[in-house]
């Protein structure tokens, strides 16, 4: 640059500046406070200028303020369950205006309650007939979890859900249930409607196995402003799946810019977290059209917690005693191939740590979401909302050792070989409606799409009966694709008619019909992902990890279903609020339904009253229930030793199926009870609801029934690659029986400290007391795998906390927050199939959680903190008596020769110990 144009750019500067702070000494500021009305700052309210375009959001001390010119000026705060406010404000030369609003929620805030009820009067969760809890975005952001179901699972009470390891698919998506029950009898709601389901079956040893359940971490978190949980039965309102309560998901419609970002990893070193949120609310002259842009970017690096392997590497020395052998020649035979076993291990150079990947998957997360509505007329709006996220998986499987010559070629793999399952999880969802008044009658129109689609591929592997191809046998596969969409139509009426039938204090009758489709697909791998091209070598056909699905799997089913509804809704009295719905729905794949409820909560004082309700409810079988096949890898404990089985899950209304006297699949049938009271005094409320759950008809995912077995072999004479056959049927019936408690205290200790405690727990036992009539006749075979064996029994009576409560105090001065928490999981325990001496038994843990923030200015917001602050784990298995070259005992071994040091079939909370943590919040 020449001194000439230096000089030209330095008094362009000047000039610049200049004219800054001169206009700057001719503004003014307008700033206040945004409460609500009982004094409680409000975070995050909406505060814009009447005919400006832009607004921002209060901080966490309910604080903002803008910097205006001279003049007059309207200010208007609004959060979501409030009305709007005004006021107006003279803004002089440089000097401070103050405009301070009262938001009139009539309630607690974030106690705004919209699922559970259709009334158009607005309840808190204290007034409510049934149990709700109401998370904020705030709360959940303040756990330091940036995925919604983890963030979810720490701070509701009977919300419960920890990653999977070594389970294929579900290692990509988590698993979440509500009071014990299983991930497919809790329904998700978004904004009110029905959500999608994904088309993965949890199938290999996990929480809920057999059962297809919701994704809620492809709903960006940044997206969320709050979240409902319904703990009740709710199949008389809102349809099939919601035996255990609903989610409901409420989208944000906030004005104003938000930017979230987080880096953390676990104390161990892996797991590294960067998460990347960004919402933007756009501002209208009308302030009833709304439109919101959110955008998550999420990586969650993997992380393991393996221990050392201290099986058969090169040789396999874990061998069975020969007819006639005595003990001191079976132990010399056994030494002499451990040894020549060890002595290859060190020629190799073989590393015997962590070998395999225990612990959660490596995820890319991608999502994105909009929320807009416009108001077209006084009486008519129309709304909208669409969104799509993709994810991207790496889950290690199980190490395929030199000895495994079935499973290997040892020209690409003379060390072994650790393969691992790739995903491509696309999620995509739209929603558009209409809502109008006409003579009274609000009217809700809508349809909602949406879908799931999981590609699996799987990547440092092989197919071994293609030994023949030496070093050039391919090493990657792609294994196919499982899909499910679902098309929902809706229409939903309601009105008060108080004033017609005026002997009532409120009357609110709502009617409404749903016509829904669903369809799923399962798409065929490679060739060579699936096919056994040398069947008479021996050797595994199929990639190794996840065998393809191959084209006789390959589905395309749909169904359709039709219901109405009715429902009533009164305060009958100033104190008796009765509340009774019906809905019939039909299925075209397997007949009808007919659900009904009868709630009341009666006001004992003004701030005490009791609750309860009975209904009974439904769940149809999932299409991927019904339609799933497969073959797969599953490795089985025999004799403290993990065995590999190739394992054909044979569709319910299959020729095998029926030849195994497996019946069609009926749809789950549940009675509940509840009964409860609430109390709000002040800054004090508490909520205690016990609750009773009975099940008929429960589906699960059968035990392997292995062609050991002469008539099972002879069952599957036709599928010679399958070494065992399991179904989905009706098998059980079970009662859950538990009480949740939750209670709450706001304190304002000054004008600058509020401090809030609360408390919330649940209780719960679920019980298998009956098999299914006609299921109970199948043989088991000699391993003990009956239709529903010891090990599934203690996975749904045990495998779940039967208690975890929850105490955490939030405190807030000035312009520095603090969040303590302290969760107890309760104990658990892991039964084995046929062995009781292998049951394993985990006890209660409590862990600590703790964040810290800091107010930088009215834009920026930093916190650090630390989840499971003293690095809690969970009991580590206690059977690790794995076999021995000197002894012939047998093993009694759960750690697979020590590779998996803690329980995965039974798991509380994880096994990656304490994690830190810090974020950086902007607002503008």
């Amino acid at each position: 640059m020449n001194r000439k144009l230096l000089s030209i750019f330095l008094k362009t500067v000047v000039v610049l500046l200049s004219f800054a702070f001169t206009a700057a000494a001719q503004n003014g500021t307008i700033r206040g406070v945004v409460k609500d009305n009982n004094g409680q700052p409000v975070a995050d309210a909406t505060v814009v200028i009447d005919g400006k375009k832009n607004g921002v959001l209060t901080d966490n001390n309910g604080k903002y303020s803008f910097v205006v010119g001279p003049g007059q000026y309207t200010v208007i705060a609004s959060y979501v369950g409030a009305t709007p406010q005004k006021q107006s404000v003279t803004v002089a030369s440089g000097k401070v205006s103050e405009a301070n609003l009262t938001l009139p929620f009539g309630q607690q805030l974030n106690d705004v309650v919209v699922v559970g009820s259709r009334s158009s009067n607005v309840r808190s969760r204290t007034q409510t007939a049934v149990p709700v809890d109401v998370i904020s975005a705030k709360e959940l952001f303040n756990t330091g979890q940036i995925e919604p179901t983890q963030a979810i699972a720490q701070v509701a009470p009977s919300f419960n859900s920890s990653r999977q390891t070594l389970a294929d698919g579900s290692d990509h998506i988590d698993p979440a249930t509500l009071r014990g029950l299983g991930p497919d009898q809790v329904l998700v709601l978004v904004n009110g409607k029905r959500r999608y389901t994904t088309s993965l079956i949890n199938l290999n040893g996990t929480v809920g196995k057999g059962a297809v359940g919701t994704d809620l971490n492809a709903i960006p978190a940044s997206a969320i402003e709050r979240i409902e949980v319904l703990r009740d039965g709710a199949s008389s309102q809102y349809g099939s799946d919601a035996i255990a309560g609903v989610v409901n998901v409420v989208l944000k419609k906030n004005t104003g810019t938000q930017v979230n970002t987080q880096f953390g990893q676990q104390y161990a070193g892996d797991g590294q977290v960067a998460q990347l949120g960004f919402t933007h609310g756009f501002k209208f002259k009308n302030p009833k059209d709304y439109l919101t842009l959110n955008a998550d970017i999420r990586y969650r690096g993997a992380t393991n917690r393996a221990g050392d392997y201290t099986g058969p590497v090169y040789v396999n020395w874990a061998v069975s005693r020969n007819t006639g052998e005595s003990d001191a020649a079976f132990i010399a035979r056994k030494t002499t191939l451990y040894n020549q076993d060890q002595a290859l291990k060190a020629q190799n150079n073989f590393s015997t740590k962590k070998n395999i990947d225990f612990g959660n998957s490596k995820l890319k997360n991608l999502a994105f979401d909009l929320n807009g509505g416009n108001q077209l007329s006084e009486n008519v709006q129309f709304y909208y909302n669409a969104g799509v996220s993709y994810r991207k998986g790496d889950a290690g499987a199980l190490y395929r050792y030199p000895y495994q010559t079935t499973q290997n070629i040892a020209e690409i793999y003379p060390n072994g070989f650790l393969p691992h399952i790739l995903s491509d999880v696309w999620d995509k969802n739209m929603q558009a409606g209409i809502k109008f008044t006409s003579a009274g009658w609000k009217w809700d129109i809508s349809n909602t799409f949406g879908g799931n689609s999981f590609a699996y591929h799987v990547d440092n592997s092989l197919n071994a009966s293609q030994y023949t191809l030496g070093a050039s046998a391919p090493t990657s596969f792609y294994s196919g694709t499982t899909k499910f969409n679902q098309n929902t139509f809706n229409v939903d009426v309601t009105k008060d008619l108080s004033q017609q039938l005026s002997v009532f204090k409120t009357f609110n009758l709502a009617f409404g019909g749903e016509y829904r489709l669903d369809n799923y697909g399962i798409v065929a791998g490679d060739e060579a992902s699936y096919t056994n091209y040398t069947p008479s070598s021996g050797k595994a056909g199929g990639a190794q990890a996840f065998p393809g699905f191959q084209p006789s799997n390959s589905v395309n089913a749909f169904r359709n279903i039709g219901g109405v509804y009715a429902d009533v809704e009164s305060d009958i009295t100033d104190r008796l609020l009765i509340d009774a719905a019906v809905r019939f729905e039909n299925y075209s794949d397997f007949g009808s339904n007919l659900a009904g409820k009868l709630a009341a909560r009666y006001k004992l004082t003004n701030f005490l009253s009791l609750r309860g309700d009975i209904n009974n409810g439904f769940r149809a079988p999932s299409l991927q229930q019904r339609y799933y096949s497969s073959v797969s890898t599953v490795f089985v404990n025999v004799n403290g030793v993990l065995t590999p089985r190739q394992v054909g899950t044979f569709r319910n209304n299959s020729d095998v199926a029926k030849a195994f006297g497996i019946p069609s699949l009926e749809a789950e049938k549940s009675l509940n009870g509840s009964l409860g009271l609430t109390v709000n005094a002040g800054g004090f409320s508490l909520t205690a609801d016990a609750y009773s759950i009975s099940i008929r008809n429960r589906i699960v995912l059968t035990g392997q029934f292995s062609r050991s077995n002469t008539t099972v072999d002879q069952l599957l004479s036709s599928y010679p690659d399958v070494n065992a056959a399991q179904f989905f049927t009706n098998a059980i019936n079970t009662q859950t029986q538990g009480l949740d408690v939750v209670a709450s205290y706001k304190l304002n200790l000054s004008k600058d400290q509020t401090l809030n405690l609360s408390l919330a727990s649940n209780f719960n036992q679920t019980k298998v007391y009956g098999q299914v009539k006609g299921t109970d006749k199948i043989p088991a075979d000699q391993f003990g795998n009956t239709l529903f064996n010891r090990q599934e029994r203690g996975r749904i009576e045990k495998g779940q906390p039967r208690s975890k409560i929850t105490a955490s105090g939030n405190y807030q001065w000035g312009k520095f927050g603090t969040v303590l928490r302290v969760t107890r999981y309760g104990e658990t325990e892991s039964l084995n199939a046929s062995n009781p001496v292998l049951d394993e038994k985990y006890s209660a843990k409590a862990l600590t959680d703790l964040a810290l923030s800091y107010q930088v200015s009215k834009v920026v917001q930093i916190t650090i903190g630390a989840n499971n602050l003293f690095d809690v784990y969970p009991d580590k298995i206690k059977n690790t008596q794995s076999l021995s070259p000197y002894t012939t005992a047998s093993a009694l071994d759960n750690t697979s020769y020590g590779r998996m040091p803690y329980g995965r079939d039974a798991i509380q909370f994880g096994f990656n110990g304490g994690y830190y943590y810090a974020s950086v919040g902007l607002k503008f």
